[in-house]
């Protein structure tokens, strides 16, 4: 992905970073293969504005609406309609 390309798909949501000691760091799993871009992309854009910390809390942590399993687990099953209804609800609290 080119800067360009990247500075795009942070200004739309598809894609967040994380601060850490002064540095952003945009999460790896952006780069594996297990996950489709376009799934992921989708699930960031419904978190929308919420810091990227935030955003990487949902991403990792396991949730009793997706039978105790991580978003990132039910992306790789590709069940991404189970995981755009728990961030839904995830922004809405």
């Amino acid at each position: 992905m080119s800067r360009a390309g990247l500075d795009r798909a942070l200004r739309s949501n598809r894609i967040f970073t994380v601060e850490l000691a002064g540095a952003s760091y945009v999460p790896a799993f952006y780069l594996e293969g297990r996950y489709g871009r376009r799934d992921l992309g989708v699930v960031s854009r419904i978190l929308g504005n919420l810091p990227g910390g935030s955003k990487l809390q949902f991403f990792t942590t396991p949730k009793g609406s997706l039978s105790g399993r991580t978003p990132l687990e039910a992306l790789a099953d590709r069940n991404l309609s189970a995981v755009r209804c728990t961030a839904q609800g995830f922004v809405e609290r």
